[in-house]
C-alpha cells in the first residue's frame, strides 16, 4: 500500500501535517508534499499547531531523538506517519514517556526550560544570555542541521552549525527513483532550485509564491516539457525577482563575500554568487530559468555545465553570516543557503 492509500486510511478531515525530513528523505518529502497539496492540506509551521507528524526518510539516532522530543510534546490526539524512501507508510501508536532524549542525547522532562545567564551587550548593558537551538526539527529547515545560538535579547551573539544527520548520496545527485522523469543535469538543476525557492519563500512568509514554486518543481520532476515549464516559470520569476517587500526584508542580510567562501572551503553553486540573501535568491531564479531554456532546447546534460546540488563548506559558513543579526534574519540566511547534508 503506497503513500496515497495509507494516508487516506488515517485522514478523516483536513489535518495540518508537520513534516520532518532526514538527510535521505528528500524523495519521500517531495512525494508527501505533492500528495498533501493534492488533498488541499496546508503544512503546519510548528508541531504545536497539529497532532499530525510526518517523518520522511530514515533518521539517524540524534535526529531520531530530536523527533521523539517533538512527538512527545505534540497535542493529542496524535498520529505519526513514517515515509521511508520506498514510499511505505507506518502508523505509530501515540505513547507518552516520562522522559525523552533531546537532540544532544541527554534526558529532559517536559518541564525543563533552558536557563538564562547574563552578559554585557554591545552597549554595555547587562542582558540575559540564552542558548537556543534552531533545528534539527523545524518547518522548512535543511534536513539534519542544528544551529546552536547564543542570544542576548533577539540578537545572535554566537552561532555554531552542527550536522546531526547525513546520507551517503543526495537525492538530487543520485539515481532518480521510479516515477520521476529523466532529463539529465538541467532537469535536476531546475527542480532542485525550485525546491530551494519554495522552502525559502515559506520561511519568508510568502505562501502563495512558495506554493507556485512547489508546483513548478513537481511538474519538472514529472517530466513536463521545458518550453511549457519556462513559459510558466517566467512570470513567477519576474514577480519574485521584482518584489520590493522581499528586497526590503533581505537587504544586507547574510552577505557572502568571495573571501569568506574561500576561507570555509565553500564550493559548488552557492560559492559562485557573492552578495546577500536576495542576491542568492536572484541567482536561483536565473539558474532555474537558464536550466529550463536548455531543457527546452533538448540538452540532457552534455550541453549544460557540470552541476551538483551538494557543496562543501555550506553549513560551516552559516555562523559567520548570522552572528550580529536577529533570529528571524538567521532563518532567512539559512534558507537562502539551503545546505544539503547528503553526499557532501
Amino acid at each position: 500500500m503506497g503513500v496515497r492509500d495509507r494516508v487516506a486510511r488515517f485522514a478523516g478531515a483536513r489535518p495540518r501535517p508537520f513534516v520532518v525530513a532526514a538527510a535521505d528523505g528528500t524523495g519521500a518529502r517531495l512525494a508527501a508534499e505533492a500528495e498533501f497539496r493534492s488533498r488541499g492540506w496546508r503544512a503546519a509551521a510548528s508541531p504545536t499547531e497539529t497532532g499530525f507528524l510526518v517523518v520522511c526518510g530514515t533518521p539517524g539516532p540524534v535526529l531520531a531523538g530530536a523527533i521523539g522530543t517533538v512527538w512527545d510534546g505534540m497535542p493529542g490526539a496524535r498520529a505519526r506517519v513514517d515515509l521511508r524512501t520506498s514510499g511505505e507508510v507506518r502508523l505509530v501508536d501515540a505513547g507518552l514517556s516520562p522522559g525523552h532524549a533531546t537532540a544532544d542525547g541527554t534526558e529532559r522532562t517536559a518541564g525543563d526550560v533552558p536557563m538564562a545567564g547574563r552578559a554585557d551587550d554591545r552597549d554595555g548593558l547587562r542582558l540575559d544570555v540564552l542558548h537556543v537551538p534552531l533545528g534539527p526539527v523545524l518547518a522548512w529547515w535543511p534536513a539534519g542541521l542544528r544551529l546552536d545560538l547564543v542570544l542576548q535579547g533577539d540578537i545572535v551573539q554566537h552561532a555554531e552549525a552542527v550536522v546531526v544527520d547525513t546520507a551517503a548520496e543526495s537525492f538530487w545527485d543520485g539515481p532518480w527513483p521510479r516515477g520521476t522523469a529523466p532529463g539529465g543535469i538541467e532537469r535536476r538543476r531546475a527542480a532542485a532550485r525550485l525546491d530551494s525557492l519554495a522552502r525559502f519563500l515559506r520561511v519568508a512568509g510568502w505562501d502563495g509564491a512558495a506554493g507556485r514554486a512547489a508546483v513548478l518543481r513537481d511538474e519538472t520532476l514529472a517530466g513536463a516539457p521545458g518550453d511549457a515549464l519556462g513559459a510558466r516559470f517566467a512570470p513567477f520569476a519576474r514577480r519574485v525577482g521584482r518584489s520590493r517587500t522581499l528586497r526590503w526584508m533581505t537587504r544586507g542580510l547574510g552577505v557572502l563575500r568571495p573571501g569568506t567562501a574561500a576561507r570555509y572551503g565553500m564550493d559548488g553553486p552557492r560559492a559562485l554568487r557573492a552578495g546577500d540573501v536576495k542576491d542568492r535568491v536572484d541567482g536561483w531564479l536565473l539558474e532555474t530559468g537558464r536550466a529550463l531554456e536548455r531543457l527546452a532546447d533538448g540538452a540532457r546534460g552534455a550541453g549544460g555545465e557540470p552541476w551538483s546540488r551538494t557543496g562543501r563548506g555550506t553549513a560551516a559558513v552559516i555562523p559567520a553570516l548570522v552572528e550580529g543579526g536577529d533570529v528571524a534574519a538567521a532563518r532567512l540566511v539559512v534558507a537562502s543557503l539551503d545546505p544539503d547534508p547528503a553526499g557532501g
